[in-house]
């Protein structure tokens, strides 16, 4: 019997094979089952809007526990294992005969064949974080098949299941939705507002060259309408819309899945998110109205594409959504909005475009910046590159130096906008030549905040020079980081005869924790790193034997700032 059983499975496991090799199956005929066996009820959906990314995934809520089993959807084997103190935390990758790999993120534990390879891996290399791909087919798992437990490592703000489903042969990400998995949603998604965007100088949106914004009501269920009667447009226009979705069962504000504006009767853009690749997630920047979101906390999605906007995700982009108005007449435009099951929300209004009206033109001030060329700025104490196709559009570039104050030891460089968007990491050269030896080691640039360090970039010396790159505009300054990391004990006692682990809180101040490790009578072992609480926890592992020991821990800031903690315990 176990032989015919896995006979057949090799059977099985040919035929899928060929699906992976000369042809992907369809999302419709793939079988999969759901990852969790309790309700899927979402708290986050495919390609939602989040902080430089696309979500890649759906978000699984666990109940606000940590614990369940996480299910392999269909047959496969562990083709990865990540494991990082942010991010996904501990994720485990399946990739399925079938010519797809499953993801599962933010986990607690890994079945006890992936942890036990993990944990000598980890040995082996000295290291809590690691990125491992197992030679194919040592840890292969039957669909139903309990692979892990979910938990909330990683970035994650709550217990949850983040499942992803990718192209095994291009790791495109995919929409799950899209292979039959269901969470209940019988409610259409919500508009908020309408925005109108002038696309150059000269275009005027009721006498201004500036965005209008515009509440709207909802009428019925499924229909919106906008709060302003008279809205008169000329020249070049782009729209935008401000979206949400809510599923049953869950208060979650979720991305939409399709957006389609027809003006005049007319398709002229739509997309719907079915997938993307990586390399393209952070164009989520210019998809969204960055500025919006950085000064007013709203997340517009526009209908128009910049010049170096390479999204894949449009299905329909007439004139790239960005419309010259130029005549007098009268306009209808319609937004439908959809989620994945198909309910619908609409929004109908109405504008005038009227070239008769004409005002002054607004020149901005600033050096014009070609976002296809290479941009440099060179001031006294301060030099810029931005690399050629590193920003969406052509900007007018801005910068002005403030008195340095606090713990700076340098001006304020307020380099452009915080609220304008750069796809690639610009270089930031500042001199430094008056620094003595001692500190010099220490400094670093820093992003600020009303005078205050944000966060630290990591920084090295070029002659008198101190460079960095980043991908945020701002204000940057210099500080000098000569403090040491902090370690504090968590939980921890002379006695650890019983304890399953023992943890401490770890943080530094200005440019980060960089590196941390530990030794028990001179023998490394291992710390987890829970990065958003601060903490490092050695879970004992049968690598420490009875008896009395000598613990030490070190802790290394970005510029060699280093922390020792040393205690005695019995085991």
């Amino acid at each position: 019997m176990n032989y015919l059983r896995k006979l057949l499975h090799i059977l099985l496991v040919s035929v899928l094979f060929c699906f992976s090799v000369f042809g992907q199956l369809p999302p419709s005929q793939t079988n999969f089952i759901a990852p969790l066996n309790i309700p899927l009820v979402l708290a986050g959906t495919f390609g939602e809007l989040r902080s430089n990314h696309f979500h890649s995934g759906i978000d699984i809520k666990t109940k606000g526990k940590e614990g369940f089993p996480v299910i392999a959807i269909e047959d496969g084997y562990v083709s990865r294992v990540k494991v990082t103190p942010g991010g996904y935390g501990k994720a485990l990758y399946i990739t399925h005969y079938n010519g797809y790999v499953s993801v599962y993120a933010h986990l607690k534990d890994f079945h006890l064949d992936i942890a036990s390879y993990l944990i000598d891996e980890q040995y082996s290399r000295q290291k809590f974080a690691v990125d491992l791909f197992p030679d194919k087919e040592v840890l292969v798992y039957e669909k139903g098949d309990t692979i892990a437990w979910t938990g909330n490592s990683g970035s994650s703000t709550a217990p949850h299941l983040h499942f992803e489903i990718r192209d095994a042969k291009t790791q495109k990400v995919i929409n799950p939705l899209l292979f039959g998995f269901k969470a209940k949603d019988t409610t259409s998604p919500t508009i908020k507002n309408l925005h109108i965007y002038p696309l150059d100088h000269q275009a005027i949106i009721n006498g201004k060259n500036d965005t209008l914004r515009i509440p709207v009501s909802k009428v019925t269920p499924s229909k919106y309408l906008i709060n302003q009667e008279n809205i008169i447009l000329d020249g070049l226009i782009g729209f935008g819309i401000d979206v949400y979705d809510q599923l049953d069962n869950a208060p979650n504000k979720n991305g939409v899945y399709s957006i389609e504006l027809n003006l005049d009767s007319t398709l002229i853009y739509k997309h719907d998110m079915d997938g993307f690749h990586f390399s393209e997630t952070r164009y989520i920047n210019s998809l969204m109205d960055y500025h919006a979101k950085k000064k007013y906390a709203l997340k517009p999605q526009k209908s128009f594409k910049d010049p170096n906007n390479k999204l894949s995700i449009y299905d329909t982009l007439i004139n790239d959504g960005r419309i010259v108005f130029n005549s007098q007449e009268n306009h209808q435009a319609e937004y439908t909005i959809k989620d994945i099951e198909g309910n619908t929300a609409r929004l109908n209004f109405n504008f005038k475009s009227d070239s008769s009206i004409k005002v002054p033109t607004v020149y901005k001030e600033g050096e014009l910046f070609m976002y296809d060329n290479e941009n440099k700025f060179q001031d006294e104490n301060i030099s810029l590159i931005i690399e050629p196709n590193s920003l969406y559009d052509d900007i007018n570039f801005s910068y002005k130096v403030l008195q340095g104050q606090n713990d700076l030891i340098s001006d304020i460089h307020c380099i452009h906008h915080e609220e304008t968007p750069i796809h690639s990491a610009f270089s930031i050269a500042i001199a430094q030549d008056s620094l003595d030896v001692l500190h010099r080691d220490k400094a670093v640039i820093c992003l600020l905040q009303k005078g205050a360090v944000v966060s630290c970039l990591r920084t090295k010396w070029v002659d008198d020079t101190l460079r960095a790159k980043s991908r945020t505009f701002g204000q940057y300054g210099v500080v000098i980081d000569s403090i040491a990391p902090s370690i504090k004990i968590k939980s921890f006692s002379h006695d650890l005869s019983e304890a399953n682990f023992m943890s401490f809180t770890v943080e530094d101040t200005l440019s980060g924790v960089n590196t941390y490790k530990a030794f028990v009578d001179g023998d490394w072992i291992l710390l987890d790193y829970d990065a958003k609480n601060i903490t490092l926890t050695h879970y004992f592992d049968g690598k420490i034997k009875p008896g009395q020991h000598e613990l030490e821990i070190i802790v290394t800031d970005m510029v060699k700032n280093e922390k020792r903690l040393k205690l005695k315990f019995v085991r």
